[in-house]
């Protein structure tokens, strides 16, 4: 029997020729020749060419050609990794044909490469592309000998299937030893799965499930998960595409992938199509040319299936429906306008029965997605109303297309208009006249689950759409039915439900939820939802325009303070032309010398655009990964001549150049400018940048609160930041320049830093932690902070390489000034020593300081007598910070005898891992006793066993006892002990333990 006459025999719906194993474990290496194997390889690499190659003519490719397969490799980088500052890295741009070519080094990029992009990108298209352009041997010349096609979503109706059955058949039209010749170079296979699947299970659950037997039927998502773990073929390469909700689950499968993104269209890419094709050029271009009329239609026009509708539906139809277009605002507008025009192209049958066609495509897309089916057999349209006449039907191949190879198999000409005739049906349903209802069980939140997970699912997008109040019209006209009553309601509580209940709201990606929200373009909804959202914290690696144009939406529409966090570092489909934008309102002006209309447009344009809107209550802006150019800083600046509820604005991993500083002090200086916190990072700035910041201080009486945390500053810009500082207009209360200092500059930089104390008397907290100071530097500042002037009240010093050698200069001022209340000396060399000449400034009567932390300072026993004289005569102390030293028994013994002091006012005491064991327990047991004011003690990491912790618990009982929080290693006692602990906490519950 040949293999044409087997496929015949099959089930008509099952393009698939599923070997046996018994057949497959018969082939045996030894029953050829050496010849006759390389004889069969010439014949396998020669089908697949030809099979490829067909694809050149196909309609599809046609479409094709024209996305340049033009990537963005993505790295995915934390907020939290260490230097260098500033941008990781640049965009790192490739083209297809190249993703697996050698490095510099001779290896390849990577044997997995993912290609990421969102539905109707043309993810497929350029696999196609790919596969096309490996046939005519101009991609990876000698790399791959096979490539292997799979396309997920047509497997997935199967319940079982194996590796063997994928390779055989891609071989399904000739005979021969297929897996015996194929798998002698495993290294040369490249296996493509195309439309990888949102994973229905958890990662971790499969994992013992996962097969190496390329001849083991494994369930389809197990099957896949065993290709993308590298337990199938682990020699083989991979090129997967999947749609960015996919990615969340997938990314913990792969191992060392590379991850491109498939851009959108640029504006030369949609000219070309667009003259592709219409008959005229002129045509084409006033197509063009209006969509830049349309904000919205013009960038949702860069995804390749909308440029496709548009040009099909206008190709035929008049003017009348291009003004018709300058009104389409969302996808579901343009899938609607799509599907009604192709209405109006029958000729030969009547509205009615056209509309009956698209009711049965409704309920056959929504049986499919539920049974997770995307091929269809001639039965399954006849059960849902459309006849086998209907399939020749010029109307229906608007929708649908033959599958290649198939005997009488159909499948929607894309994916998404299955999703989209789903979310009609489910947006008809409830209509009493309704047929099918027994074919699709599921309700819409069930789909909203299966799919998705979430507000990610395009489907639930599409239902948003069609609930908008202004569609129901134009969706009776289209399917002749009315959406269903009372679902619009039903679906916004149900998402407000959501919204509010926090274990689900963890599992919401917020960027979905903006596109559902943007979808219904109902402002008033879209503001209930994200004012109780209260803060936005967007993270993802790749955002697209079409991402950013939704969250504005959404951010205009808050009328409460809301925080935004945006990672920048790849936000595609954004040109920087040399144009300004032509939707940037002419009213705004800036009274500068600066052309900024001339600058074009960044980024975040569309962000600053919403923050513009008088109604925009954005208090906080966190930009991450971003690089401000002159466009990104003229955007901002325009932000602040108008919006007055911005106060705090953070840069974080920022490369800030100096024209887009500049232009943003501009805006920093306008009088409408409230900005109160400016933080930068890790960012890299110039000391040209900080001249411009330093103007802002002179003249923003706002900004009280400066912060460089890990941006590293020469001493000519800390020079320049501390003229603006000193100017007596400056309003800057909070200064922190954390780990900001560049090695041989601290002693000049704590200079310019004690002028700035000496004539600034509204500086209350200065933090210079993790700067490498030294005892000259600290002796330098401590002459600003002795004098009269100085009202620094919060002192943070920590790593910066003291020693005791510092440490009188700092008792001077402990005993000078009244208004230091907080020093914090973190992992310093402080020594038994040091805390000597500390003491003595805090047993002075003008010492006001309350909070004192000295953790991991080398200090010993020796000290403790030191801090109990302090404690006999100081009533201010309440905060005291003696963690990670070896105090020991014996010194702990002598503390307690300060803590009984009736002077001693001490509220907090922090005592882990400092050498403690139970000898000491009955000292502490005697301060809890008597110590009324003791709310908090931190014991843990202490050698304390059953005895100790029982005398503990004795005195914590005491009714004089005020503790309220008490930390201690549980772990290693015994039931006796647990017994005691849980008797106490019934006795006083308020105890934090």
């Amino acid at each position: 029997m040949n293999s044409q006459k087997k496929r015949k025999d099959m089930e008509p719906a099952c393009t698939w020729s599923l070997l046996s194993e018994q057949k497959a474990a018969s082939s045996s290496l030894a029953s050829f020749s050496w010849k006759e194997l390389t004889d069969y390889r010439k014949v396998f690499r020669k089908h697949l060419k030809e099979k490829y190659l067909k694809k050149g003519v196909d309609k599809c490719y046609h479409h094709g050609k024209h996305i340049e397969s033009r990537l963005l490799v993505v790295k995915e980088h934390c907020i939290s990794e260490k230097p260098p500052c500033g941008i990781p890295q640049q965009n790192n741009f490739i083209e297809m044909e190249h993703i697996f070519d050698p490095d510099e080094e001779g290896s390849s990029l990577s044997q997995t490469v993912v290609l990421q992009g969102c539905a109707g990108i043309g993810k497929t298209a350029v696999v196609h592309k790919f596969m096309f352009d490996w046939a005519a041997g101009m991609v990876t010349p000698g790399r791959f000998d096979y490539l292997i096609y799979v396309n997920c979503r047509e497997i997935s109706r199967f319940a079982n299937l194996s590796a063997a059955d994928l390779i055989t058949n891609t071989f399904q039209d000739i005979d021969g030893p297929i897996l015996d010749v194929i798998l002698v170079y495993p290294e040369k296979l490249l296996f493509i799965l195309d439309g990888f699947p949102e994973l229905q299970y958890p990662v971790g659950d499969q994992e013992e499930d996962l097969s190496a037997n390329p001849l083991e039927r494994k369930p389809v998502e197990t099957l896949l998960c065993s290709f993308v773990r590298k337990k199938l073929f682990p020699e083989s390469s991979l090129l997967i595409t999947a749609r960015p909700t996919t990615m969340k689950k997938l990314h913990s499968l792969l191992k060392q992938a590379t991850q491109a993104e498939i851009l959108w269209f640029t504006d030369a890419e949609k000219r070309a199509y667009f003259l592709s094709q219409f008959s005229g050029a002129n045509a084409a271009m006033r197509v063009f040319y209006g969509l830049r009329e349309n904000e919205g239609l013009d960038i949702m026009s860069s995804l390749p299936i909308i440029s496709w509708m548009i040009c099909s539906v206008l190709q035929s139809q008049g003017d009348g429906d291009r003004t018709l277009m300058r009104s389409l605002q969302t996808m579901t507008d343009v899938y609607l306008f799509y599907f009604s025009k192709c209405l109006k192209t029958l000729t030969g049958i009547s509205v009615w029965k056209g509309q009956s066609c698209l009711w049965g495509l409704c309920s056959l897309a929504a049986e499919g997605l539920q049974n997770q089916q995307v091929l269809f057999e001639i039965s399954d349209l006849r059960r849902h109303g459309i006849g086998v006449y209907d399939t020749n039907c010029t109307f229906l191949n608007h929708f649908l297309k033959k599958v290649e190879g198939g005997v009488s198999v159909y499948t929607f000409l894309h994916f998404s208009f299955q999703e989209f005739l789903t979310a009609v049906f489910y947006a008809l349903k409830n209509d009493s006249s309704w047929m099918f209802f027994d074919q699709v069980g599921k309700t819409w939140q069930e789909i909203f689950q299966q799919y998705g997970k979430g507000f990610s699912s395009l489907t639930i997008q599409f239902l948003f759409g069609l609930l908008h109040k202004g569609k129901g019209k134009s969706v009776e006209t289209t399917f002749g039915r009315k959406v269903s009553p009372g679902l619009r309601e039903e679906l916004l509580k149900w998402t407000e439900k959501e919204i509010n209940d926090k274990s689900s709201r963890l599992q919401i990606e917020p960027m979905d939820l903006f596109h559902c929200l943007y979808e219904i373009q109902e402002e008033e909804y879209a503001k209930r939802i994200i004012d109780d959202l209260g803060s936005i914290i967007l993270l993802q690696p790749t955002y697209t325009k079409m991402d950013i144009l939704a969250m504005s939406f959404c951010v205009k529409s808050s009328h409460s303070h809301l925080s935004v966090s945006l990672k920048c570092q790849h936000l595609l489909g954004f040109e920087e032309e040399d144009r300004a934008s032509a939707f940037m309102p002419p009213t705004l002006t800036l009274n500068q010398p600066f052309q900024l209309r001339n600058w074009p447009v960044s980024p975040l344009h569309l962000l600053c655009q919403a923050l513009r809107n008088p109604y925009c209550k954005v208090k906080d802006l966190k930009l991450i990964f971003c690089h401000l150019t002159a466009s990104y800083g003229r955007d901002l600046a325009l932000v602040f001549e108008t919006n007055q509820y911005l106060t705090d604005l953070e840069f974080v991993k920022n490369t800030l150049e100096d024209s887009g500083m500049k232009l943003l002090c501009e805006g920093l200086k306008q009088p409408n400018c409230i900005l109160q916190t400016l933080r930068l990072y890790r960012c890299l700035i110039s000391p040209a940048s900080c001249g411009a910041l330093a103007a802002v201080l002179s003249t923003n009486q706002w900004l009280t609160e400066l912060e460089f945390s890990e941006t590293k500053l020469e001493a000519s810009a800390l020079k320049l930041l501390c003229e603006g500082l000193k100017d007596p207009n400056c309003k800057v209360q909070k200064l922190k320049l954390c780990a900001s200092f560049l090695p041989g500059s601290s002693e000049t930089i704590c200079r310019y830093l004690a002028s700035v104390l000496i004539c600034n008397p509204n500086l209350t907290e200065l933090d210079l932690s993790e700067n490498p100071l030294g005892d000259t530097g600290v002796k330098y500042l401590c002459e600003g902070l002795r004098h009269s002037n100085c009202k620094v009240e919060k002192l943070e010093l920590s790593e910066c390489s003291l020693s005791a050698a510092c440490c009188e200069s700092l008792a001077q001022v402990l005993s000078s000034t009244r208004s230091l209340t907080r020093l914090l000396l973190i992992n310093n060399k402080i020594e038994d020593l040091g805390l000597k000449l500390l003491c003595e400034g805090l047993k002075q009567p003008d010492c006001q300081l309350k909070d004192l932390a000295l953790w991991t300072c080398h200090l010993t026993g020796e000290c403790c007598q030191d801090l109990c004289n302090a404690l006999y005569t100081n009533e201010h102390l309440r905060v005291l910070d003696l963690s990670d030293n070896a105090l020991g028994d014996e010194g702990m013994q002598v503390l307690c005898e300060g803590l009984k002091h009736p002077s001693c006012k001490l509220q907090t005491l922090w005592l882990a891992e400092c050498h403690l064991t139970d000898a000491c327990c009955g000292a502490l047991a005697s301060v809890l006793n008597r110590n009324e004011n003791l709310t908090l003690l931190d014991l843990s990491g202490n050698d304390l066993k059953d005895f100790g912790v029982q005398m503990l618990c004795d005195a914590l009982i005491h009714p004089i006892c005020k503790l309220q929080t008490f930390y201690i290693d549980t772990d290693h006692l015994h039931e006796e002990t647990f017994r005691k602990i849980e008797a106490l906490k019934m006795s006083k519950p308020g105890i934090t333990w």
